[in-house]
C-alpha cells in the first residue's frame, strides 16, 4: 500500500470536520459548565468502556470481564463486609488498596458512606468514583445467619435477560444446509439473588447453526449449552459454598485458575498481579474453563480457611480413531474449547472426554501477610495422546495429570512482594515472583516467571506472553506515573523466550513487547490519550539451502500507534474519535494499516441512549490488521478485526421505558472495497456486505 492510501479520501472531510472541532473554540454548552460532571450511577457503560477498551483485543476472556462487572453492578459489595479477594475484584482498586481497606475498616469501624473511603490511606477521589457503583451500604448490625423465609422472599432479587443475534448474511454452511440448526444465537439468563448471601443462576445459550433439540446421548437439552449454580455466602464458618458451575482461582494462577484472565493491555500493573478470588460460581455463555460439581470455603480459627472442590464434566474432544483395536477406550489428540456443534462431525465430538477433578486449598491471612497451598488430582475418561509432533512433546499426557502449587503476598507499607510456584507430575517446577510500588504518584510492577517445557500445568493460567503457562521465561516490568493533574504516562517492556519449539515455530525462539500510553485531561468533558505499541519476536520460516526445503526462524516486528480522544458537548452528547496506524515487517514483506472511526453517544432523556459510529479501514492484508472496541449490549464484549479496504458501521440503542426494564438493539454493517467473498470454510459469505443484528431484553422486576 502506497503511503498516499493511508488516509482515504473519503476520510478527508471527517478529518477536517475534527480538526475544526478539536482546534476551533468550546462550544456554548461546554463554555459555561463547570469542571465537574454529573455522574449517573445507574447507568454502568461509561464507566465500563474505559475498563474494556483497555483490555488486550485478542484476549478471549474480555467477554468475561464484562459480564463480571455487570454482574458488580446488579450485586454491588457490601462495603463493610467485603474481603480483600472481593474488593480486589473492583477496577481501579489494587490488592493494597483492599488491604488497606479492610485494615482501616477493622481500626476505625464500619464505613458510613462510599465517600469515606477518601480517609483511606492512597485511595484517591478518581478510585472512589471508579468503584461506587460496585458498592453499597448495608446494616452493619450482626444479621441471622438463617434469615426467615419471609425475609428472604421479599428481598429476592430478580433478573431476567433474553438475547437474540445473527448474522443476516448467511454463510455456506447455512446456505448448503451443511448446519444442522437456524442462524441466529439465542441466549437465556435468569439470576435470582438475597443480597449476596444467595445467589441462584442458570444460563441457557444456542450458537448460530446448532440445533434446539432434546439428546440426552449427546447432553444435550433443548438448548446446546446450559451452566447453573447455587451460591450460598457468610453462614457462620461457612464462607463459600457452591453447587453446580464454578471457578477456582488461587495465587498467580500457576497451578490453578478457571476463568477470567487479563492480557496484556493499556493497564501496565493490574495484569501482572492476580488476584485469586477462591471458589465463585460461573454462569457465563462462553463454555470453556469452569468446573462442575461442588465447592465449599470453610473458616478456620487461626486466620486460616479451608477450600475444597470435586468436579465432574465432559468436554469436546477430537478421538484419534487410528488406535482403533487396542484395548480400553480410544485417545484423544486435542481438547476443544470453541463448543459450536453446529455439523454431525462437531456434534460427535461433543462430551467425549470426560475429566473428574478433586482438589482444594488452605489458606491462611493476617495483616499484611497472605499465604495458601493448593493442589488437584484429576482423571480423564479417555487417555491424552497429544501425538508425535515435536511441539507437543511436553503437554499432558496419559489418563489424568495432578499439581501441587504454593503462594503467598506480602504487603509492606507502599510494597507487595508476591510469588507462586508449583510442582508438575514429571517433577519440574514452574512459577514466577514479582514486586509491586504502589505510592501516590507512581506505580509500578517487575515479575519474572519460568515455565519449563516439561511444566504442563493443565488448569493453569498464570501471567505470561502464551495461552499457558508452559514454556515460556521472561521478565515483565510495568510503570505508571502521574506527571501533573492533567497528564499521566503508563509504560511496559515484556521480554520473553521459549526454549522449546511452539506451533509454526520450529526452533527455540525469543520476543519482546513494549508498549507506552500518554493521557490528557485537560477538563472533565475531555480527555484523550496516544499510545505506541512494538512487538518484536521470531517467527517460523521455510527457506531452501542445496536443492532441500528447510525450517528456520525469521524476525517480524509489528508496530501500532493510535490517537484517542473523547469531547462531551453536553450531559447528553458525547464525541470519540480514533485514529490508528499499523505497521508489519519482515525481512521480506512490510504490510501497511490504517483505521479511522467517529462515534458518538447521545442520550436526550435518561430512559434513552443511542450509540453510532462509523469507521474507514484499509490495510495490506492480514498482518497489518487492527483490534478496535465498540459498545456492545449488556454481557457482551466486542473487538472486530479490521484488515483488507472497507468501512464499518454500527448503531445501538438502549430504552428503559421502566426502571425495571432495558430493551437494547443493534445493528451492525461492514463492506469491502476489494473482497467478492467474506469468511473461509462453512462461513464463508457471497458479496462484499456483512451484515448483523443483536437484540436484548433485560427485566428486573
Amino acid at each position: 500500500m502506497s503511503p498516499i492510501r493511508l488516509v482515504p479520501q473519503r476520510a478527508l472531510p471527517v478529518l477536517i470536520g475534527l480538526l475544526a472541532v478539536f482546534t476551533g473554540p468550546l462550544p456554548t454548552t461546554a463554555q459555561t459548565r463547570p469542571d465537574t460532571l454529573h455522574t449517573d450511577t445507574t447507568n454502568l457503560g461509561p464507566r465500563l468502556e474505559p475498563i474494556l477498551d483497555a483490555l488486550s483485543t485478542t484476549d478471549r476472556t474480555a467477554t468475561l470481564a464484562a459480564e463480571q462487572l455487570a454482574n458488580l453492578k446488579a450485586q454491588p459489595l457490601a462495603l463493610n463486609r467485603a474481603s480483600v479477594a472481593d474488593l480486589s475484584m473492583l477496577p481501579r482498586l489494587t490488592s493494597r488498596d483492599a488491604h488497606r481497606i479492610v485494615q482501616y475498616r477493622t481500626d476505625n469501624g464500619p464505613f458510613t458512606a462510599v465517600e469515606d473511603l477518601r480517609a483511606v490511606d492512597g485511595i484517591g477521589p478518581a478510585a472512589v468514583q471508579s468503584v461506587r457503583p460496585f458498592l453499597q451500604l448495608e446494616e452493619t448490625a450482626s444479621r441471622s445467619i438463617f434469615p426467615p423465609i419471609r425475609t428472604i422472599t421479599s428481598n429476592l432479587r430478580v433478573r431476567l435477560t433474553q438475547r437474540y443475534t445473527r448474522r443476516l448474511d448467511l454463510g455456506r454452511g447455512f446456505r448448503e444446509d451443511r448446519f444442522l440448526g437456524p442462524p441466529g444465537r439465542l441466549t437465556t439468563r435468569l439470576q435470582l439473588a438475597y443480597e449476596r448471601r444467595l445467589q441462584l443462576a442458570l444460563t441457557l445459550d444456542k450458537d448460530p447453526g446448532e440445533p434446539l433439540r432434546w439428546s440426552p446421548q449427546t447432553q444435550t437439552y433443548g438448548f446446546d449449552h446450559i451452566t447453573g449454580s447455587l451460591a450460598l455466602r457468610d453462614l457462620g464458618r461457612l464462607e463459600t459454598l457452591v453447587l453446580g458451575d464454578f471457578t477456582a482461582q488461587f495465587g498467580q494462577g500457576v497451578a490453578l485458575w478457571q476463568g477470567l484472565r487479563f492480557g496484556k493491555g493499556r493497564d501496565p500493573i493490574a495484569p501482572a498481579h492476580k488476584r485469586g478470588r477462591g471458589v465463585r460460581p460461573y454462569h457465563s455463555a462462553s463454555e470453556t474453563s469452569f468446573f462442575r460439581g461442588a465447592a465449599a470455603t470453610i473458616g478456620l480459627p487461626g486466620e486460616l480457611s479451608l477450600t475444597a472442590f470435586a468436579s465432574r464434566r465432559r468436554r469436546d474432544a477430537s478421538v484419534d480413531s487410528s488406535s482403533a483395536g487396542g484395548t480400553g477406550p480410544l485417545p484423544v489428540r486435542t481438547v476443544s474449547g470453541g463448543g459450536q456443534h453446529r455439523t454431525p462431525s462437531e456434534l460427535a465430538r461433543k462430551g467425549t472426554f470426560g475429566e473428574t477433578t478433586l482438589g482444594g486449598a488452605l489458606a491462611y491471612r493476617r495483616a499484611g501477610l497472605h499465604l495458601g497451598v493448593t493442589g488437584y488430582r484429576a482423571r480423564f475418561s479417555r487417555p491424552l495422546r497429544p501425538g508425535d509432533r515435536p511441539y507437543r512433546r511436553f503437554r499432558v499426557t496419559g489418563d489424568g495429570t495432578s499439581m501441587l502449587g504454593g503462594y503467598g503476598t506480602v504487603f509492606l507499607g507502599d510494597y507487595t512482594v508476591f510469588g507462586d510456584v508449583a510442582r508438575s507430575p514429571r517433577g519440574s517446577f514452574g512459577g514466577l515472583l514479582g514486586a509491586a510500588l504502589d505510592g501516590d504518584y507512581a506505580e509500578a510492577v517487575v515479575v519474572g516467571r519460568r515455565y519449563p517445557p516439561d511444566f504442563a500445568s493443565f488448569y493453569g493460567n498464570a501471567f505470561g506472553d502464551g495461552s499457558r503457562p508452559q514454556n515460556e521465561m521472561g521478565v515483565y516490568t510495568g510503570l505508571q506515573l502521574q506527571l501533573a493533574p492533567k497528564w499521566s504516562v503508563g509504560a511496559y517492556l515484556d521480554q520473553y523466550r521459549a526454549p522449546w519449539l511452539q506451533f509454526n515455530v520450529p526452533r527455540p525462539s525469543t520476543g519482546w513487547e513494549a508498549r507506552v500510553v500518554l493521557d490528557y485531561a485537560p477538563r472533565p468533558w475531555l480527555s484523550s490519550y496516544v499510545q505506541v505499541r512494538v512487538q518484536d519476536e521470531d517467527e517460523g520460516t521455510e527457506y531452501r539451502r542445496a536443492g532441500r526445503s528447510l525450517e528456520g526462524l525469521q524476525r517480524k516486528r509489528r508496530y501500532s500507534t493510535r490517537w484517542h480522544t473523547e469531547y462531551l458537548f453536553s450531559d447528553a452528547l458525547t464525541v470519540r474519535t480514533r485514529l490508528e496506524l499499523s505497521l508489519h515487517t519482515t525481512p521480506d514483506a512490510r504490510s501497511n494499516g490504517f483505521f479511522l472511526s467517529q462515534g458518538l453517544r447521545w442520550s436526550p432523556h435518561p430512559t434513552l441512549t443511542a450509540d453510532v459510529r462509523i469507521a474507514f479501514f484499509d490495510t495490506d492484508g492480514f498482518p497489518a490488521r487492527i483490534y478496535a472496541y465498540e459498545h456492545d449490549l449488556r454481557y457482551s464484549f466486542s473487538a472486530p478485526v479490521f484488515f483488507d479496504r472497507g468501512r464499518r458501521a454500527y448503531a445501538l440503542v438502549r430504552y428503559e421505558p421502566f426502571s425495571s426494564l432495558a430493551l437494547e438493539a443493534k445493528y451492525g454493517v461492514t463492506r469491502y472495497d476489494n473482497r467478492t467473498t467474506i469468511g473461509s470454510g462453512l462461513n464463508q459469505t457471497e458479496g462484499s456486505r456483512r451484515r448483523e443484528v443483536r437484540l436484548q431484553v433485560h427485566w428486573t422486576p
